[in-house]
């Protein structure tokens, strides 16, 4: 296919990726600010957590939608009008790295989440597991382990300027490269959230009766909902591991043809786009801690609420 033909197809993928883009804008900034406000002022909320990880979440969507939207912005203009070349050096370099971390953000937060959900359903006598403060941490440690895992990436030079895509990619015939952005920026996290959720359901179902009664009510029903939300954390990676099958088709194509598809970057992304775009929205929808923040009981109620779980160990 000459580049004349493919610029209607890549036009329309351009114009998609963008309102895409544009709706996770609007999602992601309009829930980060709910959630992270009511995280803010509900110090006393045993659901504190569940909203910060919830809005760790919600911020590398948001961040990632920007970078994608400025820019596709870019990438449709080179497409309409057929310009010989976008490629601004290390810039551009730098612009297909931060896509890669934030990449690796939407991930690894969702990670956590994983992690979380473990230590409140198997470790709920350990209060130290689940402190706010932890979490925070841990959420520190994630950004700054996304930044530095695609540094080698970017040091051996294996984002390359694509003519035909107007921006940096990751050039797909140096397995090496693609090898380890893979591991460590999706196959880690993904592993992790596997994990936690396989021993999460094993360890429940081999817990005898004896220690199901040592619980109180409130500690059965908290655990009892921390497995709901759990298995609807599954929908999320099902939804995310299905953009790990882009690459590996555009490897199996190069290792049999010696070719790379001219359109493996622009419906890697496009897809991407879509996946993300249905994560900001069943997020919202599995989360029954962000629900409760839409029905608000009377202050009274809250705070006799507050003073029962403050008794319990969670």
């Amino acid at each position: 296919m000459n580049s004349s033909t493919r610029q209607v197809p890549n036009i329309i993928v351009d114009s998609s990726i963008i309102i895409l883009a544009s709706i996770k804008i609007c999602i992601s900034a309009s829930l980060f600010g709910f959630i992270t406000y009511h995280t803010i002022i509900s110090k006393n909320s045993p659901h504190r957590v569940a909203l910060l990880l919830t809005a760790n979440v919600y911020l590398s969507l948001l961040l990632s939608s920007i970078l994608f939207l400025e820019e596709y912005i870019w990438i449709l203009l080179g497409h309409k009008y057929s310009l010989a070349s976008l490629d601004n050096g290390i810039l551009c370099q730098i612009r297909i790295y931060l896509q890669y971390v934030l990449v690796s953000a939407i991930c690894y937060s969702n990670a956590l989440q994983a992690i979380y959900r473990l230590c409140r359903i198997i470790f709920y006598t350990k209060k130290s597991y689940q402190s706010f403060q932890l979490y925070q941490i841990l959420i520190i440690i994630q950004w700054i382990l996304c930044f530095l895992i695609i540094i080698p990436n970017l040091c051996f030079g294996d984002f390359k300027y694509s003519i035909n895509d107007y921006s940096c990619q990751l050039d797909y015939t140096n397995y090496r490269g693609v090898f380890m952005m893979g591991t460590l920026s999706f196959s880690i996290p993904m592993t992790i959230i596997v994990g936690c959720n396989i021993y999460t359901i094993k360890k429940m179902r081999r817990r005898n009766n004896n220690d199901i009664e040592v619980m109180t009510q409130l500690q059965r029903m908290i655990v009892q909902r921390d497995l709901v939300v759990l298995f609807r954390l599954l929908i999320l990676l099902g939804i995310l591991m299905t953009f790990g099958i882009i690459p590996v088709m555009i490897i199996l194509i190069n290792i049999f043809t010696g070719l790379v598809p001219w359109w493996s970057s622009q419906i890697q992304w496009l897809v991407f786009n879509i996946l993300t775009t249905i994560v900001s929205i069943v997020l919202i929808i599995i989360s029954p801690h962000v629900h409760n923040l839409w029905k608000r009981k009377p202050s009274h109620l809250n705070c006799r609420r507050h003073a029962v779980v403050k008794h319990v160990v969670i």
